[in-house]
């Protein structure tokens, strides 16, 4: 281990101890975020960030992926809800409800839902299975390009919260 690491490693270790400090040992840092670590300063965006700094000090590698998945999921809900906000856009975005029609379900219908529907039509209309004639092969290729753009839009918004091309 080089000295810089053994630094770094002796500064966690400080750092440590004044946040976590029991109240015997006071200290200004410990006195300014005694209970931030165990989400008790009603800011949650000061407790995320002491859950995190709590997990890259412990070096919890477990804790810090659920804590950023955890960031990305709300940031994701935050996008929808600034998007279905009153003044923003009144409703979903016009291309995600045909995204849903053209899967033959209903706006809100769950993303496993969308993904089975996908499945199930683009099996049902893919062109391997209609070059009978040129006609019925050309209809089932539009089809299907339907089938996967509107499958595509859902995913992109599930994922994202965002339509693909904004």
């Amino acid at each position: 281990m080089s000295g810089v690491d053994q630094l770094f490693d002796r500064f966690g270790d400080l750092l440590k101890s004044w946040v976590r400090s029991d109240g015997s040992g006071s200290s200004p840092i410990s006195d300014a975020f005694r209970g931030v670590s165990s989400g008790a300063t009603g800011d949650p965006a000061l407790d995320e960030a002491m859950a995190e700094l709590d997990a890259y000090l412990d070096d919890d590698r477990a804790a810090q992926e659920r804590l950023s998945r955890e960031r990305e999921a709300r940031e994701r809900a935050e996008e929808r809800s600034r998007a279905a906000r009153p003044g923003a856009s009144s409703g979903p975005p016009p291309r995600l409800v045909a995204a849903y029609s053209t899967l033959g379900l209903s706006y809100g219908a769950s993303f496993e839902q969308a993904k089975a529907a996908y499945k199930r039509l683009l099996k049902q209309h893919h062109p391997d299975r209609h070059g009978s004639s040129q006609e019925t092969l050309k209809v089932a290729t539009e089809k299907s390009a339907r089938i996967n753009d509107a499958f595509r839009i859902i995913e992109t918004w599930h994922d994202t919260g965002t339509m693909g091309d904004e």
